[in-house]
């Protein structure tokens, strides 16, 4: 059997990892063996489900996640105390914008539909694929008018509503309209976002619009999902059955002094160490759940930082430019866009990059994308991602640059791979051999750009000494999240700016006995 849902037809990740995917395993999934809820949206459908088929009280459900912490008595792992106030946050903005869309619609659908709608094609022998039967589904909460002249299906997200492909539109579209008993005359597509009490209809179409788009739009998307044997490493991996044997994916011991835990598979970049670093709560909620707060604006140096990084990117992406970047170039569309205190140390940064660009003296590009770097430490059982804000080749070896920006001088107190451990993952892989090269002729630079002055450091990845730095320096981050179960909340000065405050009462706690209680 093949099984495609409407969010996989609009999938960007591994090919051959979305196409092994949609092949169900007769074993079901593998158990994640994590205490804690790992699904952000369990608790908060479960919930739904108390109020839509169980016909309870909206409080009473409230009360009864919190006590459960969103288990409702079954054998699921409770959730995070941070997910529990996040999900009652989010069931009551569910459930204000489903009153609200019912209110505002010709036709309501108030009635909600437990059971599955799943488009299903039969065959009487094996295909060429050898499948007998292909089902098309769509994950999301489901609705029809008494009449059953209209149907709903929702599409929920975790912040504000997201807009989804054309094709992903169209794909549940087509589970609405045709994968029930019935065929209703119009169908709509609502999108909610779990921090937003407003959910936004995306469409309205008859049943005839639907079958063409299905046909025209869907299919063929369908078809290279089943079919794709294409390899792009990258967060897939963790999750993917031939993660070992996968000829696109470099493998080595990056910490051999690390021991082995168990346990499932994961994926994990300098980000995710970083924030379990200051606070394992703010990982498990921000990382792992893909929870966060919508609200909080983001600093100036951050914007600034960001206008720079997409500058650079923007300079050297096509392919090795033939020229290198100039004081004298046009402001960039990305420093443009930044508030007016923003761009004029932004321009200057991209000024002092010019003295530091590495092209046009290259090797020649092979056209390969490597937007991301990923290794298999099978011991481990991590998958390792970095993003290189600049890679290319020099000389027969490889070349990793990362880019930093601030309106001062770098600290000289504290070794500078432990500043940015990502410069010490860099040194790691590349010693690793992840990207082939010589690894004698290859190095690790940290370009630092300020508006008044630039600096670049440079790490050799053949060097021992670097390596075991580089070792001891990740491995401290490494150690205690392999060994973590309970992501507990450890309050510091990251609380002020934390993305998951609004749900963490220890961080929130912090914060009020730090500003004071306007804070």
């Amino acid at each position: 059997m093949i099984r495609v849902s409407a969010t996989d037809a609009g999938s960007t990740g591994c090919p051959q990892a979305l196409a092994l995917k949609v092949r169900p395993s007769p074993h079901g999934r593998p158990r994640t063996g994590s205490p804690l809820q790992t699904f952000a949206l369990g608790p908060l459908m479960a919930a739904l489900d108390r109020v839509e088929f169980g016909g309870q009280d909206e409080d009473a459900v409230v009360e009864e996640l919190r006590r459960t912490r969103g288990t409702f008595g079954s054998r699921s792992a409770p959730a995070h105390d941070g997910l529990v106030s996040w999900s009652v946050e989010a069931f009551r903005n569910y459930r204000a914008a489903w009153h609200a869309q019912q209110a505002a619609a010709a036709v309501p659908c108030r009635r909600p539909v437990r059971s599955e709608w799943k488009v299903v094609h039969r065959r009487d022998a094996p295909d060429h694929r050898g499948v007998r039967r292909y089902e098309q589904t769509c994950w999301g909460r489901r609705y029809q008018s008494d009449d059953g002249s209209v149907r709903e299906i929702w599409l929920l997200g975790h912040t504000v509503p997201k807009e989804r492909p054309p094709v992903v539109r169209a794909a549940a579209a087509n589970v609405a309209a045709f994968g029930g008993s019935g065929t209703p005359d119009r169908v709509r597509v609502i999108v909610f976002g779990a921090a937003s009490p407003v959910a936004e209809p995306v469409l309205e179409w008859t049943a005839d619009e639907i079958r063409r788009r299905a046909r025209d739009e869907v299919a063929p998307r369908l078809i290279e999902v089943v079919d794709d044997t294409a390899r792009r490493t990258g967060g897939d991996c963790a999750r993917c059955p031939q993660t070992s044997d996968c000829s696109a994916l470099p493998a080595g011991d990056l910490l051999p002094h690390v021991p082995a835990t168990g346990g499932p598979r994961r994926s994990l970049s300098v980000t995710d160490l970083r924030y379990h670093h200051d606070c394992p709560a703010r990982y498990h909620l921000l990382m792992q759940l893909h929870i966060r707060d919508a609200g909080p604006a983001e600093s100036l140096p951050i914007l600034v930082g960001r206008a720079v990084d997409a500058a650079l990117r923007d300079r050297h992406g096509a392919g090795s430019p033939t020229r290198r970047c100039s004081p004298e170039q046009p402001m960039d569309a990305a420093v443009a866009a930044l508030p007016e205190d923003g761009r004029s140390p932004a321009a200057r940064m991209l000024a002092r990059h010019s003295a530091f660009c590495p092209y046009p003296d290259v090797d020649e590009d092979d056209g390969a994308a490597r937007d991301l770097v990923v290794v298999h430490d099978e011991r481990l059982g991590v998958v390792f991602v970095a993003a290189p804000d600049l890679l290319y080749r020099r000389s027969g070896g490889w070349v990793w640059r990362e880019t930093k920006t601030s309106s001062r001088g770098l600290r000289r107190d504290l070794p500078l791979l432990r500043q940015f451990p990502q410069l010490a993952l860099a040194v790691l892989m590349l010693a690793a051999g992840a990207l082939g090269g010589e690894v004698t002729r290859s190095r690790v630079e940290l370009e630092h750009l300020r508006p008044d002055g630039c600096a670049l450091e440079e790490w050799n990845p053949d060097d021992p000494d670097v390596v075991a730095e580089a070792r001891r320096i990740i491995g401290d981050l490494v150690v205690p999240l392999l060994a973590d179960a309970a992501f507990e909340a450890t309050p510091g000065r990251a609380c002020g700016s934390c993305e998951v405050r609004r749900w963490c009462a220890p961080g929130a706690r912090h914060v009020l006995r730090a500003e004071g209680p306007t804070a």
